[in-house]
């Protein structure tokens, strides 16, 4: 279960540095518009921490379970999920040293 504040990442990408890695701001958030007769619930809101693009989208697609073939080949069960300690300090390494040179993170070598 995702929970706000967890450090998490895209399946897609067969190394840390190829995944999309998001920061959960929020957790079911109900989403009405302005005139919806049937309201979204259970929002996730969260954010790619090196691009800074805000998404949402459903709880149920972000932990749905992807089919063995993806599993094999991207080393995931579910389509997002929460780094491992190892991995937050990796990430969190990166990040650091993204903002103390002000380069974006594809500049910065492994």
């Amino acid at each position: 279960m995702l929970k706000k504040g967890d450090l998490c990442k895209h399946f897609k990408g067969k190394t840390l540095d190829e995944k999309n890695i998001y920061r959960i701001l929020e957790v079911g958030v109900t989403y009405s518009g302005d005139k919806s007769e049937n309201p979204i619930n259970n929002l996730v809101i969260y954010e790619n921490i090196f691009q800074g693009k805000i998404f949402a989208r459903e709880i149920e697609d972000l932990e749905a379970e992807l089919s063995e073939e993806k599993q094999k080949e991207y080393g995931q069960v579910h389509r997002v999920e929460k780094l491992t300690p190892k991995e937050s300090e990796i990430v969190k390494n990166k990040f650091e040293k993204m903002l103390k040179t002000g380069k974006d993170c594809d500049t910065i070598t492994k």
